[in-house]
């Protein structure tokens, strides 16, 4: 992996900036390709970084700075949450912008690497007597965010069959850990750990019954080098945790390692009752079997890091 480059394609996001720090840490030439590069310039990591600013929706800007690259990875996605969503703008983002580079590639630069992100959205609700769920599993989602992360990731195959451009699929369950650049992200458990250092009250929907697989976000890093360090090209493989916990478990391990807070068990709010996926949890064999790659964080030491991470960004 040592000489090539590589290009983060919204780079900027919660695990794009992890990534973009570990490929700093290990000397890699990294650009990151984002819409507003100046929110992160100030991060120390970020002076061994270049940056592009671009937008994926953008055919042009991409076909101009994919040349060169042998490494792309795209990380751009919109995520909507329950009723309220814009459908133009995640249909662009999440599906338009990887046809974009997938024809950019075609056009261009056949011969990359490429490795797209994909959901545990993408397969709806599951039966939970399937649980763990496998490459396999029908996927039936139940969101504008999992059909157009199912719908990129068929681009991906449609491009494979015609054209011979290989790609690997990581679809992502939920993943944990602390911000960057101190921006709220979309993961519950920073939620949680943040209200309960300042030893306040939250929720936790649908009386945090659902099973949930949380992985930690070093771990998904850690895979992603492991991919990039390996022989293999093409694949799909589902990235979790492999191990199932209950939300409620969870709020309770955060007011138990913070040693404040505490928590409310409701129902689901009406306006995200009809999107919510309910208990899930991934089979990880494939990714252990190719890549030799097992998550190495375990749940409490995930919160504690996070706790830790927060704690210490609150002083600065």
């Amino acid at each position: 992996m040592k000489n090539k480059k590589i290009l983060l394609i919204g780079g900027s996001g919660f695990i794009g900036l992890h990534l973009a720090k570990k490929f700093s840490e290990i000397r890699l030439d990294t650009t990151i390709m984002c819409k507003n590069p100046g929110k992160i310039k100030k991060l120390g990591f970020a002076k061994k970084i270049r940056f592009l600013k671009c937008n994926i929706t953008d055919y042009k800007t991409i076909e101009s700075n994919i040349k060169n690259r042998d490494i792309i990875i795209n990380l751009a996605s919109v995520i909507n949450q329950g009723s309220n969503f814009d459908p133009y703008i995640d249909l662009e983002v999440n599906c338009k912008g990887n046809l974009n580079v997938l024809e950019a590639r075609k056009k261009l630069n056949p011969n990359s690497r490429y490795i797209f992100i994909g959901s545990r959205a993408q397969f709806g609700k599951v039966k939970e007597e399937d649980l763990p769920i496998p490459e396999d599993y029908c996927q039936r989602p139940i969101s504008l965010y999992g059909i157009h992360k199912l719908t990129a990731e068929n681009y991906c195959e449609l491009y494979k069959r015609a054209f011979g451009l290989k790609s690997i699929i990581i679809r992502l369950s939920q993943v944990y850990g602390p911000s960057l650049t101190k921006e709220k992200t979309h993961n519950i458990i920073d939620d949680f750990v943040k209200k309960a250092i300042k030893n306040e009250e939250f929720y936790v929907n649908g009386y945090g019954m659902d099973i949930k697989d949380w992985i930690y976000i070093d771990d998904v890093v850690n895979l992603i080098v492991k991919i990039l360090d390996s022989n293999i090209e093409e694949g799909i493989f589902n990235v979790g945790s492999g191990k199932k916990i209950r939300l409620i478990d969870i709020a309770k391990k955060v007011i138990e390692l913070c040693n404040s807070g505490r928590f409310k068990a409701v129902p689901f709010p009406k306006e995200i009752i009809k999107f919510e996926l309910g208990s899930f949890y991934f089979n990880i064999s494939m990714a252990n079997k190719e890549f030799g790659w097992k998550p190495k964080i375990n749940l409490d030491e995930g919160i504690k890091r996070t706790i830790n991470f927060i704690k210490n960004q609150n002083r600065e």
